[in-house]
Order: C-alpha cells, then sequence, then structure tokens
C-alpha cells in the first residue's frame, strides 16, 4: 500500500507539466527536462516523460545549458548523466515536433564544448559517442 501511495504522489507530481504540450511559461522545457533527469538519476522511467523525450530534440539541449553551471558542465558525473537524454532527443528525428528542433545544432555546440572541458576518458569517450550518434540521425536521407 505505502508504495502504492509513493507512486500515486510521483505521477501527481510529475504527469502533469511532462504531458508534451508546449509550456508557454517554459518555451525551452527547462522543467520537463530538469524533472526527466531528476527522475532518470533516480532510475524511475515513466512512459509520458520517455515518449516526450524524442520529440523535443536540440530543446533538451538548449535546456541543459540554462540548468547546470559552467562548473556543472565540467563535471563528469554530471555529463555522463545527461548525454543518454541528448541521444534520446534525436532517437526518432521524424518526431520532433518542431522543425527547428530536428537539426542538431545545439547539441553539437554543447558536446563540443563538453569535448574541450572533460578530461576524464571515459567520459570523453562517450560524447564522441554521442556525436557520432548525432551526427548519423542528422544525416540527410
Amino acid at each position: 500500500m505505502r508504495v502504492f501511495v509513493t507512486l500515486c504522489s510521483v505521477l501527481l507530481t510529475f504527469a502533469i507539466p511532462l504531458n508534451g504540450q508546449l509550456n508557454e511559461a517554459d518555451p525551452y522545457s527547462i522543467d520537463f527536462v530538469h524533472k526527466a533527469l531528476s527522475l532518470h538519476s533516480q532510475g524511475i522511467y515513466f512512459s509520458v516523460v520517455e515518449k516526450n523525450i524524442p520529440r523535443r530534440g536540440d530543446q533538451i539541449s538548449i535546456a541543459l545549458l540554462k540548468i547546470f553551471t559552467d562548473v556543472e558542465l565540467s563535471t563528469p558525473e554530471i555529463v555522463r548523466s545527461f548525454l543518454p537524454l541528448i541521444q534520446q532527443s534525436f532517437s526518432q528525428p521524424e518526431a520532433i515536433s518542431m522543425d527547428i528542433d530536428k537539426k542538431p545544432r545545439v547539441a553539437l555546440f554543447l558536446l563540443n564544448y563538453l569535448q574541450r572541458n572533460i578530461s576524464d576518458t571515459q567520459t570523453q569517450r562517450h560524447i564522441e559517442e554521442t556525436i557520432k550518434f548525432l551526427q548519423e540521425k542528422a544525416a540527410p536521407n
């Protein structure tokens, strides 16, 4: 019963703001990305979140730049925590809602910045894999 109550309160807290609708008060999806990161860090995956990440495209990277400070963007653990989110945001390019977000311009800018500022070899490898993934997904068919 305790698990059910906890699950219901989490759903009520997160489900409504994560419904995938563009929020005029949050045009960069900062709240959405912040909550998605929080859930992923706890190992919680809700379908409403997971199905809306691929609809965001470059919005995810814009939100990441607004959420994290320069110091945080130089921290390997933090970078490794959000790289899968960037990949997921471009996993289905045809599903991205806004045409302007279909090209990973901001994502590649962020990843190139991270490459220059992260010295951890494991994180560097993850960044390179993410860049290759985006380049493949963004390549014209």
